[in-house]
């Protein structure tokens, strides 16, 4: 068992998105109160998206956040994160059948937060038209790229319509800055928020996502985001082949991302937010085995206490 006794706000505020710890509910809620946190964000466990639990399972998910004191942070949805407005008119986003179809996702997904007690639901910013598979892979241009004008008015046109639906529910719409997205850097991330100028959207801020995409998280991309921070993603990457753009995911401490640097920040900002380790590298401990997920989120997550002490 790790041991996090501390006085440290932003330990306090850690969790785990638990489908990256394990695929059963339970066991993951297990192993993250063993690793001395109290926090989830829930994406897909027992088989399917959370956002498509039945009312017994939700049920039962939340007798199990209960015996395990678990409070959760986020919803992990997919929403936008496969929609593609290049070929919608300026204007008719809101009457796009893939749009207009997605929406169904994000009602789902606030009924889940509703249900389990979740404060923000996570988005995407659409995704971008040239992006091929996950984007690894893919280009790294500086602060992820521009955004075209006409891109970026379509862009905020489905995302108010977006944010208006969570805020009749009471919630926040969160955006994930992603490499196959609009909003891949803090840098574009903060442009969207900015531009849709909506009380209910803001930012799940993934310093990983930001590098992967070309962009330097801290300080840069942090600093262009920070006003509109309402969650945290915490994993790390390096680059594998400058060339290509091509990036593997590791352990935090064991990439390139400036943690101690950004949780420094954090601390001087009174950030007051919460923070989910993703961990995201889960290499095979031999050709065809399983990964260990439990484990790789174990080490992953001493990096996070090591760079906390570092900061």
């Amino acid at each position: 068992m790790t041991d996090t006794k501390s006085t440290d706000l932003l330990l306090e505020r850690f969790g785990v998105c638990t489908d990256e710890v394990h695929p059963d509910l339970e066991t993951a809620l297990r192993a993250t109160r063993e690793m001395g946190l109290h926090w989830v964000e829930l994406l897909a466990f027992w088989g399917k998206p959370v956002v498509e639990l039945d009312d017994a399972e939700l049920d039962r998910a939340a007798g199990l956040l209960d015996r395990y004191e678990m409070r959760v942070s986020a919803i992990g949805s997919l929403f936008l994160k496969g929609v593609q407005l290049g070929a919608v008119p300026r204007g008719a986003v809101g009457d796009d059948p893939a749009f207009r179809a997605e929406l169904d996702v994000l009602r789902k997904s606030i009924r889940v937060a509703k249900r389990l007690g979740a404060p923000i639901v996570r988005s995407y910013s659409f995704r971008r038209d040239d992006m091929v598979g996950l984007g690894n892979p893919s280009p790294r241009l500086p602060r992820g790229g521009e955004i075209p004008d006409a891109m970026l008015e379509k862009v905020v046109e489905g995302l108010r319509i977006s944010a208006n639906i969570a805020a009749d529910a009471g919630l926040v719409l969160g955006i994930e800055n992603v490499r196959s997205c609009w909003a891949n850097t803090g840098h574009n991330t903060a442009r969207i928020i900015a531009a849709a100028s909506h009380p209910a959207l803001k930012a799940i801020w993934d310093p990983g996502n930001d590098y992967v995409s070309g962009g330097v998280p801290y300080p840069a991309g942090y600093e262009a985001v920070r006003p509109y921070i309402c969650h945290i993603h915490v994993k790390d990457a390096k680059v594998v082949d400058p060339t290509t753009g091509l990036t593997s995911w590791e352990a935090v401490g064991r990439g390139e991302v400036d943690y101690v640097g950004q949780f420094r920040a954090l601390r001087r900002d009174g950030y007051a937010g919460g923070l989910s380790l993703e961990t995201h590298w889960h290499p095979a401990p031999r050709p065809g085995a399983e990964p260990d997920r439990i484990a790789d989120s174990r080490i992953s997550f001493e990096g996070v206490l090591a760079a906390l002490r570092a900061a």
